[in-house]
């Protein structure tokens, strides 16, 4: 009888230890590793969904002492109250400020703020100021000021070590040889690779065993286990 598995909540580690650094992202972590001796007040880091933004975002909060200021916190509050208790402020997934006439001018008068209190500004983005439909064109030339630190798809290395983190994380072992009938198989994108491992956990679970090649196999083949 299969076991029916419980969506039991696991934390992504965000830890320094648990950011995998490769030539797809080793830019971007050199930049937030020389902080404060950036050349402007602030940063922008871009990339697909899943290539790593928000855990480097997390090791630079960690290391300024910021605040991660949500997209609701923005439009409500004032760039003053957004700066009373750091004045190292990171917003994720700052793309969806575009096309948002208060989100955007709150967004402008928050860089501003920090620029003039020697602030500091983290954003992650998808595409970039220069691609993102922002509407306000002060903001849009504040940002361009920014220098952007790119991080791209995994690589090779970084795919293997990106499933084996996840199982860690969930507080999984994976056999060497169950990564390595992996690795030529798996999704090449990361959030490809969080589907995969979640059908892969909740697969074991369910048969009440170990992940094996052939428990693997079946997954990635759409069967059941």
């Amino acid at each position: 009888m299969q076991q029916i598995p419980l969506p039991l909540p696991h934390d992504a580690a965000m830890g320094a230890d648990d950011f995998l650094v490769t030539s797809c992202n080793r830019e971007a972590a050199a930049w937030v590793g020389k902080w404060p001796d950036w050349p402007a007040h602030g940063l922008i880091l871009t990339g697909p969904a899943g290539c790593g933004k928000t855990h480097l975002l997390h090791l630079w909060l960690a290391k300024s002492g910021g605040a991660l200021v949500t997209l609701d916190e923005l439009i409500a509050q004032d760039c003053v109250s957004l700066t009373a208790k750091t004045q190292a402020i990171a917003l994720d997934d700052a793309d969806a400020v575009a096309g948002h006439d208060k989100a955007e001018e709150s967004l402008f008068h928050l860089y501003n703020h920090l620029q003039s209190i020697h602030g500091w500004l983290l954003l992650t983005m998808t595409r970039g100021a220069g691609l993102a439909p922002i509407v306000l064109p002060d903001l849009r030339s504040r940002l361009l000021t920014l220098p952007a630190a790119a991080l791209h798809d995994p690589d090779d290395a970084l795919l293997e070590a990106l499933i084996v983190k996840q199982f860690r994380d969930r507080q999984v072992a994976l056999d060497a040889e169950v990564v390595a009938y992996l690795a030529p198989r798996m999704p090449r994108d990361a959030a490809g690779i969080r589907d995969l491992v979640e059908r892969l956990d909740r697969a074991a679970l369910a048969a009440g065993r170990k992940i094996s090649i052939a428990l693997a196999r079946n997954v990635l083949e759409g069967h059941d286990v």
